[in-house]
């Protein structure tokens, strides 16, 4: 299990509590915690994003530095922040600390965010993408506890993966290893192969969601339909209330994923797959993403390997990226 460190610490901020800030850059909204140097969480607040941030990438920057500062100054009195982490739903280039790719969000690799939050804030800053921070998060204080070898899966705004290997995250070259969200896979129906990302995401799904409906008008889906739209949040709600549309939908996901997966643990040998993003959706996607896994998977592979639920909530990202930037 990967060491979590602090950063070195002024006698004067020894003397109090402190803290370290976590941001997260979900589908709808920033969220923003301080968690203590054992992963607990402090404080934690989201924020919408505003409209310029959803169309322009100068507003987005501007917005995550001033719910940083917002939050950083909000806790400075009880728990001054020692070292800050931000969360990305896309790619993190580790040798030049820009964000090279990221989804549902206007673009932010012609600025150099990072620079600007040392200049901003003066305390080490640490950038990675969500599944990465997630997964640090897990092995702190959730589902991987003392597990070596596996791979943490998100699924949201984007897909990718965090991969631990020998009880460290592993990002590659340059920073861009997980990038499970790029692979291809075999999609029968248009019969080419499709990046997972454009069968799996929470966008994704809500796509194909609609487009069976013009087929299948049975489901509780096509009254939101009708009434101006439903989100990925409401197909995971009606496949808890029983909805059968909405369990295939979430279903057929795990398949796709599954076929993203199985050569990744034939492999890598991998002890454990956790299934991360929206919690409710977990467990569908779990049982599904397992049973694809089995039927493609040699069975000694598939017999070392778990695919589970992800522990921890919304938060993970928050508390994964806040210790990251702590080591």
């Amino acid at each position: 299990m990967a060491q979590i460190l602090a950063p070195q610490q002024s006698s004067q901020a020894t003397s109090r509590k402190s803290a370290l800030l976590g941001v997260d850059l979900g589908s709808n909204h920033i969220r923003v915690g301080t968690v203590d140097q054992a992963g607990e969480v402090l404080a934690f607040r989201r924020e919408p994003y505003s409209e310029q941030a959803r169309s322009n990438s100068r507003a987005l920057a501007d917005q995550i530095l001033s719910v940083s500062k917002k939050m950083i100054e909000d806790q400075a009195a009880t728990a001054p922040v020692l070292a800050i982490g931000v969360a990305f739903p896309g790619l993190v280039n580790q040798e030049t600390r820009r964000v090279i790719e990221i989804s549902q969000l206007p673009s932010l690799a012609e600025i150099d965010l990072h620079r600007e939050f040392t200049h901003a804030f003066a305390v080490p800053t640490h950038f990675e993408n969500n599944a990465n921070a997630a997964a640090f998060a897990e092995m702190a204080a959730g589902v991987a506890r003392g597990v070596d070898d596996w791979l943490y899966l998100h699924i949201g705004a984007n897909v990718s993966a965090g991969l631990v290997l020998n009880g460290r995250l592993r990002h590659g070259k340059s920073g861009l290893a997980g990038a499970i969200g790029n692979m291809n896979v075999y999609v029968q129906h248009p019969g080419s192969l499709m990046p997972l990302q454009s069968m799996a995401s929470a966008e994704s799904i809500v796509r194909r969601t609609r487009e069976r409906l013009q087929k299948d008008r049975t489901s509780s889906l096509s009254k939101l339909g009708a009434m101006g739209g439903f989100t990925y949040d409401d197909i995971i709600t009606q496949a808890h209330a029983g909805d059968e549309l909405a369990r295939l939908m979430l279903s057929r996901t795990g398949i796709y994923i599954a076929m993203a997966i199985a050569d990744v643990i034939n492999l890598l040998n991998l002890a454990m797959v956790a299934i991360g993003g929206a919690p409710a959706a977990r467990p569908f996607l779990a049982s599904a993403i397992a049973e694809g896994v089995r039927e493609r998977a040699f069975t000694a592979a598939i017999s070392d390997c778990r695919v589970v639920a992800a522990e921890l909530e919304v938060e993970a990202s928050v508390i994964g990226a806040a210790l990251l930037a702590a080591n």
